[in-house]
């Protein structure tokens, strides 16, 4: 009796999760193994209205793939363990974003490897002589009284990154309500067209992926204007760009028109007023005149004023 109702159950359940994979364009599989079960619930009703997530056996999620019609091969590495299947029409890589943020807090349980520094900040822990004085000693912590409670008198860093969590370590970080391990559910693969995409492809860099994208366009837009491949995002520069380039040139050949006007008359004032401050003033007219008066003085013959030089021979010899 047991065996057949399990069977129908599993018949049933076979049923929905196919006709979920039929309307839904991408699947994706988490592993929830020693996962809270108050933060799944929590990521239960963040995604409410966007995704569908349903925890099922591997076996049966497998028959309910075949059902749909779908290729469970590229999964089935995934499909180990305790899992959650989640049904949405989501971005693969907005659900994982999504999922990545709506992260929890959790314990610290002895052998679990630190994922970074695990400290416990100095103060007042409130807790009263006794036996957590102990406790705290026993986890690599150094306790003092102070009044009528313990306090941590420094910051300590009790796991170091890669290091396990000791049985000391957790129990004094279950003392003073710790929960240094930050947890969140672990999609591993999603499905959409038959196309799988691994956790390693889906866990991006949101910032450093716009910072590269912006580059990338960036480069892309100075070689279309480079190379004057016009469209229509670039069809405004690439004017602006014709505009400068024809107005200095038609300034330099002195092509007059509206837009080079000014700038032609302004470069035709500035020439002019370099060459007149390389010519020398002409000598004034007055000055010349004068010269020439005292040059006449000097070459002009003296007028005869009577008086002969004659010797007084000569003379006679015109009186005969």
């Amino acid at each position: 009796m047991a065996k057949m109702h399990t069977l129908k159950w599993k018949q049933k359940e076979a049923m929905e999760l196919a006709e979920l994979a039929k309307k839904h364009k991408v699947i994706a599989v988490a592993r929830i193994e020693r996962f809270p079960a108050a933060l799944f619930q929590k990521i239960r009703k963040s995604l409410s209205g966007k995704a569908i997530i349903r925890v099922s056996k591997t076996r049966v999620f497998a028959r309910a793939l075949k059902e749909a019609g779908i290729n469970a091969e590229k999964l089935q590495p995934f499909l180990e363990g305790s899992i959650a299947i989640i049904f949405t029409d989501m971005d693969p890589f907005e659900l994982y974003l999504t999922i990545k943020k709506n992260k929890g807090k959790t314990a610290a349980k002895a052998g679990m490897i630190a994922e970074k520094d695990i400290v416990v900040p100095k103060g007042d822990t409130g807790l009263p002589p006794g036996p957590d004085l102990a406790d705290l000693k026993a986890g690599g912590l150094n306790p003092q009284m102070k009044g009528s409670s313990i306090i941590i008198p420094k910051d300590v860093t009790v796991t170091k990154a890669g290091e396990t969590v000791t049985e000391g370590v957790a129990k004094a970080l279950a003392k003073l309500d710790i929960k240094p391990i930050e947890v969140g559910l672990n999609v591993s693969c999603a499905l959409m067209n038959g196309e799988l995409f691994e956790a390693s492809v889906l866990d991006i860099d949101l910032d450093k992926t716009f910072n590269t994208l912006m580059d990338a366009h960036r480069k892309a837009f100075n070689l279309s204007v480079e190379i004057a491949f016009i469209m229509p995002e670039n069809a405004e520069v690439l004017l602006q760009k014709a505009f400068r380039e024809s107005k200095a040139l038609s300034i330099e050949a002195g092509i007059i028109n509206s837009a080079t006007a000014p700038e032609i008359l302004a470069k035709a004032q500035a020439q002019a007023q370099a060459l007149k401050a390389l010519v020398k003033p002409a000598p004034s007219k007055e000055e010349p005149e004068k010269d020439t008066d005292k040059q006449q003085e000097k070459t002009e013959p003296k007028e005869d004023t009577g008086h002969s030089n004659e010797k007084p021979e000569e003379k006679k010899e015109d009186t005969k």
